[in-house]
């Protein structure tokens, strides 16, 4: 109860409880208003706490799926057990049976230095330039071998078909006939060095009866081509031998060797080590002597040649180099694994083989004396298991999200975010996506449904795994269109995939037309790509980086006049992006917690007002019952002093 400090002074006044009395009369006025907005902030501090499960909810959801991309619907079998198949790209894996001897594991190269008497002795100073590629065994440059014989020279017209050869391992020799001139002459040679990459090199002609050379070293040539200025005679063509040819892939490294800094065996060791493609360090014999150890990365092409320049006055350094003298320092080759496929021989400078079959990689510990089967085969099983947990994930987002927006009834409380437009929205819209159709993987549709996945009435998601069993045996694309997004063409003589391997950048799903007329010109949906040659010498073109197609590089193993290719977006990869759209800055997301901030900061000024009409009501109240209790007194006073008066009058009489 307020204590009316005012009235108990004023004794004369009407004797009322004026405090009490106005704070009554205020908290009447303004108390349903104050609940009524208290009631809204409180709503709404509720909703901005559920969003803020939402958002934790959907980040969750977002990494499970994504965690379901890549799935295979295959499973890999080995017949040995030093080679092992592994899916290594579900999107283009088929299942195969395929019979395999490994008859040479790949190597690097071995160099040894030896004679040193401790981790610190001295190399010399000056520069070592290490090359990359391959020695190649009994070249010696006495050696020589004909490409063309007494040809005739047309302007921008190729000799014709070179001499066939399996392995040149040689730069090019032109002689012009006694009698001619083609010292005006200029020659492009088209080939591979001897890593199989693709090399152009230019040659100028010589005079009468003169022979030059090039200086690329040349696996294989495929032609021969003068310039648009011819001299006069014919041209003898061949190759003259090397003992190392360039891996043009690789770049030439220089590493500086200076007193105080690497001149040590320990510290040459180290920044020989820091190159990219070398490996060394320093060996104790056990004899008494250190040895300077240099590897190779393993390949046959990736071999290496340590030329050493000494600076003057500190010789030492030419002892770390094997330009003329590799086979002494050499104690293990560089070497390519060497397999037998199906009766094919094939090599690759790893024992990890990525690129045999398409979407597989194969690794390879020891040579086999016999042929063994690697298989790969339809996994119903393990698919089940997969669309299973994948339903999982969704059925408990879609549980929570129906918890959070469910609408109140007599008897159940309505969800936080049952009015959050927002909210379910984004609750359809996921719904949407994952009822709705994937396109990209052929000429139809494809629908999550298909494999047998149905909705309850509570929207629950399950799989009727005879169905599913049944569709993913007739069509299983239909289980890539749900965890792997892929390329794909209606010829086999086409393959498309990212140009840029890994890059978000990547075309909108669908069906594109493809025309090229030969290896130099193809358009896409009509729109020109830009034209290029691979290692096999196939033609590869690749699109925009802008627009519909964008980064899509196609590969022909022969000129295709037409053909279709198809993207197809995965529903767990399009599931992902969806999310990630909504939850970003400017996703409903975001703006539902925007708005419903701003909801509530007015709310909180609604509030505000209450105590700012609280504060005048009172002052309002307290004026009247001020001046009533003023007035009270008086008319008090006043009956005091008539009072007085009278009875001073009766005691007169």
């Amino acid at each position: 109860m307020s204590i009316d400090y005012l009235s108990a002074i004023n004794s004369k006044g009407s004797g009322l409880n004026v405090t009490q009395i106005v704070d009554s009369l205020v908290n009447a006025e303004t108390t349903p208003d104050r609940e009524a907005i208290q009631k809204k902030i409180d709503s709404k501090n509720l909703e901005i706490s559920t969003m803020a499960e939402v958002a934790l909810e959907l980040s969750n959801l977002k990494t499970s799926v994504s965690s379901f991309a890549n799935n295979t619907k295959l499973s890999t079998s080995s017949g040995a057990t030093t080679a092992t198949l592994s899916i290594q790209d579900p999107s283009i894996a088929k299942a195969f049976n395929s019979d395999v001897r490994v008859t040479q594991l790949a190597t690097s190269q071995t160099l040894e230095f030896p004679g040193f008497s401790s981790l610190s002795s001295t190399t010399g100073t000056g520069a070592i330039t290490i090359d990359f590629g391959a020695w190649i065994t009994n070249g010696t440059a006495t050696d020589t071998d004909s490409l063309f014989s007494g040809s005739n020279i047309s302007a921008n017209t190729s000799l014709g078909t070179p001499i066939s050869h399996s392995v040149l391992g040689g730069t090019i020799s032109i002689l012009t006939d006694v009698g001619g001139d083609q010292s005006s002459t200029v020659f492009t040679v088209v080939g591979t060095d001897m890593a199989g990459n693709a090399i152009t090199e230019n040659i100028t002609g010589g005079a009468s009866g003169v022979s030059v050379s090039g200086t690329s070293v040349f696996k294989t040539v495929t032609s021969i081509t003068p310039g648009s200025t011819v001299g006069s005679g014919k041209v003898d063509i061949g190759h003259t031998a090397s003992t190392f040819g360039i891996n043009s892939a690789k770049s030439s490294s220089s590493l500086t060797v200076s007193a105080g800094n690497n001149n040590t065996l320990s510290s040459l060791a180290t920044s020989l080590n820091s190159i990219t493609g070398v490996s060394a360090n320093a060996i104790n014999k056990g004899d008494g002597t250190y040895s300077l150890v240099v590897r190779s990365e393993q390949g046959y092409a990736n071999a290496l040649r340590l030329t050493a320049s000494e600076a003057s006055g500190d010789a030492g350094l030419a002892a770390i180099s094997n330009v003329s003298d590799n086979a002494t320092h050499q104690t293990s080759a560089a070497l390519n694994s060497r397999l037998l496929v199906d009766g094919v021989t094939i090599e690759r400078e790893s024992n990890t083989i990525t690129n045999l079959f398409d979407g597989y990689s194969l690794d390879v510990t020891a040579v086999t004396a016999s042929s063994f089967r690697l298989s790969s085969s339809l996994d119903k099983v393990s698919a089940l298991d997969t669309m299973k947990s994948f339903l999982d994930v969704l059925n408990s987002t879609r549980t929570k999200l129906n918890d959070w927006t469910k609408i109140g009834s007599a008897t159940e409380e309505a969800g936080p975010l049952a009015r959050n437009i927002g909210i379910n929205n984004l609750k359809k819209g996921i719904t949407s996506l994952v009822t709705g159709p994937v396109v990209g993987f052929g000429s139809d549709s494809l629908y999550l449904s298909q494999l047998g996945v149905r909705t309850s009435q509570s929207g629950e998601l399950s799989v009727n795994e005879t169905t599913f069993n049944s569709q993913i045996e007739n069509n299983s694309t239909i289980f890539d269109s749900i965890f792997n997004s892929m390329f794909s063409s209606d010829s086999d003589y086409i393959k498309a995939e990212m140009s840029v391997p890994g890059s978000t950048n990547r075309p909108k799903p669908g069906s594109y037309s493809f025309s090229a007329t030969d290896s130099t010109t193809a358009s896409l949906n009509r729109t020109a790509m830009t034209a290029g040659t691979n290692a096999l010498g196939e033609a590869i073109f690749t699109s925009s980086s802008a627009g519909d197609t964008r980064g899509i590089r196609v590969t022909q193993s022969q000129t295709v006049s037409s053909a279709i290719i198809y993207y197809g977006e995965s529903l767990v990869d399009t599931l992902a992006k969806y999310i990630e759209g909504i939850s970003s800055s400017s996703g409903v997301l975001t703006k539902s917690k925007l708005n419903a901030n701003n909801q509530l900061g007015e709310y909180n000024t609604d509030l505000t007002g209450i105590d700012e009409k609280v504060e005048t009501l009172t002052l309002r109240y307290k004026a009247q019952f001020g001046a009533m209790e003023s007035a009270v007194t008086s008319l008090k006073s006043t009956g005091e002093y008539l009072t007085n008066m009278m009875d001073s009058w009766n005691k007169e009489n």
